[in-house]
């Protein structure tokens, strides 16, 4: 079910007002709520391309009962283990690997298995080899990727003796399922919420004007700024890029960063804000990311429970920032290319995961070094080497990869040296002008990236950087864009620029001081906006494909 629809005003007034008629029956209330997350689940979206049958949520009760048993028998065990117990220490062990095996082996198999049954097709294929793959007719359940970390979570923490395992099955199945975040995160942990179900709810006027409020944020987000732009150029560009001019492209890609961030995060707030109209809270997703600073920022402020994850589950338990440079570099590059990896499957996720993999490693050493120090000879020669190996492995990926030409690829190798000499001299410092020069510099990063993350295809990402370094100079044709579409992609791009407290605390505050019919006039108001923009009906939220 699609938040921005009005089959969810159907569902959510009745849920609102029988949770909270529930609210002093514990268990009445987790048991309603248990049935409303698995109606909203199975509903589905109904919308382009074709969503999973809805038997699909056997799955998800699956991953619900299995790391509700691999807990608590880790946790029977674990006193003995504690003890000394070789046994029992093998014996949690194997309970964990029965969680680890089961969730991720059917993230696997959905999410991966044509991904590499055609990758070995196309790797044997390159060394001359005809081999016939099968291609599987798969569906992703929805939300697979986001309840398999949750579920994984809850079970490495009671493994770390983190966590005591939950008592109550409905409650823990309740964590599993909640709908607000179900089928596109937060991705939420076990400490932050099975807590509060082990308290009364507690129905406060704070909680719920702050929930409308984020809810109308979350609307006009997903709407206005994510699928009317999409619906009025995103898409048609990246179906067809070879018809449209080099500026044409390159404007689509500031149109899908601003898409991509209003769809994720608008649904994040609406998420949020039916927690909080329910009486929970659930952690935030996204922090401005656009305007950080360095792509470790960036990182730090976008999808932030996706990134906390595989930073308290991957790259700690790798060792994180300790042992020898190399060794946190691998840790690092891994962390960051299954950050990339988690969102697809396909050659094009390879290339944007490394991408911002090897990123981040230049943003490492870059932040690290010491500044200070004359440039000597031995000093400068890695910088040399670094320059040298960047445009080597630039130009490869231009000639082997994108099928450039060598002069179109020799020029993307130079700019994107040039872009390495840049960035590691410029300093940080907290002049507005460097600020900006250096969340400008990021931002495009990002923004030139999406390319991979956005196109259909390999082939379809090919047409769009060959599209990008042809400089046709054609401009931006007349009539493209509407006037609206314009005002839109600019205003929601100068609105992701502006200081985070004109809307989460001046734009609240002001909301909070509206009369009540006001404030219903208003989502009126904005209901009608949706109705007129989106008149071919909403549209599935991006990250529910991952």
């Amino acid at each position: 079910m699609l938040f921005v629809s009005f089959d969810f005003l159907l569902f959510i007034i009745p849920v609102l007002l029988l949770a909270w008629a529930l609210a002093n029956v514990a268990a009445l209330r987790v048991l309603f709520l248990i049935a409303a997350s698995y109606f909203f689940y199975m509903a589905g979206p109904h919308t382009d391309p074709i969503q999973p049958p809805w038997y699909f949520v056997g799955l998800l009760f699956l991953s619900t009962v299995l790391d509700f048993v691999c807990s608590h028998r880790i946790a029977a065990r674990r006193p003995a283990q504690e003890a000394g117990d070789a046994g029992a220490r093998r014996a949690c062990n194997a309970w964990l690997g029965v969680s680890l095996v089961g969730n991720l082996g059917l993230l696997g198999y959905f999410k991966y298995t044509n991904f590499f049954l055609g990758a070995f097709g196309d790797i044997a294929a390159a060394l001359g080899v005809e081999v016939v793959v099968p291609h599987l007719r798969l569906l992703l359940p929805i939300g697979i990727s986001f309840y398999t970390f949750q579920t994984l979570s809850y079970t490495i923490d009671v493994w770390r003796g983190r966590l005591t395992p939950e008592p109550s099955f409905r409650r823990f199945a309740l964590f599993v399922v909640f709908f607000p975040q179900l089928v596109a995160g937060p991705i939420v942990r076990a400490h932050e919420f099975l807590p509060q179900l082990h308290r009364p709810p507690q129905l406060s006027a704070a909680n719920m004007s702050q929930g409308m409020y984020r809810i109308l944020c979350g609307v006009l987000k997903k709407a206005v700024l994510g699928d009317f732009i999409a619906a009025q150029f995103t898409d048609a560009v990246f179906a067809a890029p070879d018809t449209y001019t080099s500026l044409e492209i390159l404007l689509a890609l500031y149109a899908f960063t601003l898409q991509l961030y209003a769809d994720f995060s608008g649904y994040s707030d609406i998420a949020i804000g039916v927690a909080l109209l329910l009486g929970y809270t659930i952690p935030e997703n996204f922090d401005r990311p656009y305007q950080a600073q360095n792509l470790g920022e960036f990182w730090r402020r976008w999808h932030m429970t996706l990134s906390t994850w595989l930073r308290d589950y991957v790259f700690f338990p790798l060792g994180g920032s300790r042992g020898s440079p190399a060794r946190v570099y691998f840790n690092l590059w891994l962390t960051m290319f299954l950050v990339g990896m988690w969102h697809g499957a396909s050659w094009n996720f390879i290339i944007y995961s490394n991408v911002h993999a090897l990123a981040m490693l230049f943003n490492r050493w870059n932040r690290g070094r010491d500044r200070g120090a004359p440039m000597t000879v031995a000093r400068s020669a890695p910088w040399v080497v670094g320059v040298l190996l960047l445009s080597a492995a630039v130009f490869g990926l231009g000639v082997d990869v994108l099928h450039l030409e060598a002069g179109t690829a020799g020029g993307l190798a130079g700019f994107a040296a040039a872009m390495f000499v840049i960035v590691a001299w410029l300093p940080e410092t907290k002049a507005w002008w460097n600020v900006a020069l250096h969340v400008a510099l990021t931002f495009h990063f990002t923004v030139l990236s999406r390319v991979f993350f956005r196109a259909d295809d390999l082939e379809t990402s090919r047409a769009m950087i060959a599209g990008l370094l042809r400089f046709d100079a054609h401009g931006v044709r007349p009539g493209l864009l509407s006037p609206l579409a314009w005002a839109l992609l600019i205003g929601g791009i100068a609105y992701h620029m502006t200081p985070k407290r004109w809307v989460e605390a001046h734009g609240y505050k002001l909301f909070r001081a509206l009369p009540g019919p006001v404030i219903g006039l208003l989502f009126a108001a904005a209901a009608l906006a949706v109705h007129l923009l989106l008149s071919g009906g909403p549209r599935a939220n991006i990250y529910f494909q991952f």
